[in-house]
């Protein structure tokens, strides 16, 4: 497969070095690792697929990637390309967990594993646009058709979207800081008012 340009979105350099200046632990680098790891898992299933990528944009929550072979894809081709992404972060945990098994628990390893995970479990949500969401219109659509398939997925889409969003708010009155999940949960929404899909994560 070739690789065409990479770009990456100044929104997302600004965050991560906000990212890096608030916290200066080993725990920023393996969020970002972990965030690396999923979207590596996507561009391995499209080399697996055989599709040519032309250009590939990373934004703060996702890639766009410029690709003739994405504009028709086969309803099985989008699945696993869709759930590579999780994929990679359940083996990612799974392979830490045993290596903790192996040579003892480490300075982060838990962080990791428990990332992994949220990134994983969060992506599989059936949003438009997120992996779940793909994955469940891979699944739906030749079953039920297109018209039909559509209308299901909207509604299970802002469900969900909302789901995210209260989870996230809840997440911030226990915590008081922890305001990730309701960012997101507000991006979601915010992105299907405006009629557009988010980012392909």
């Amino acid at each position: 497969m070739r690789w065409g340009k990479v770009w990456v979105s100044p929104w997302l350099l600004a965050l991560i070095a906000l990212f890096f200046a608030i916290d200066k632990s080993v725990y920023a680098p393996l969020v970002v690792l972990s965030a690396l790891l999923h979207e590596m898992g996507h561009l391995a299933a499209l080399r697996n697929c055989g599709i040519e990528v032309r250009e590939v944009c990373f934004h703060p929550f996702g890639i766009e990637m410029n690709s003739p072979g994405l504009t028709y894809l086969p309803y099985r081709d989008e699945l696993c390309i869709a759930a590579a992404g999780p994929l990679a972060n359940f083996l990612a945990a799974l392979c830490t967990v045993a290596l903790v098994a192996l040579v003892g628990a480490f300075d982060g390893a838990l962080f990791f594993t428990v990332c992994n995970l949220a990134l994983a479990l969060l992506n599989l949500m059936p949003v438009s646009g997120l992996d779940g969401g793909r994955m469940l219109s891979a699944l739906v659509l030749p079953a039920m058709g297109l018209a039909r398939g559509e209308t299901l997925l909207s509604v299970v889409s802002a469900v969900a979207s909302a789901a995210i969003l209260a989870a996230g708010l809840l997440l911030l009155y226990v915590t008081r800081y922890n305001f990730s999940l309701a960012l997101i949960g507000c991006y979601l929404l915010a992105r299907r008012a405006l009629g557009k899909r988010p980012a392909a994560a």
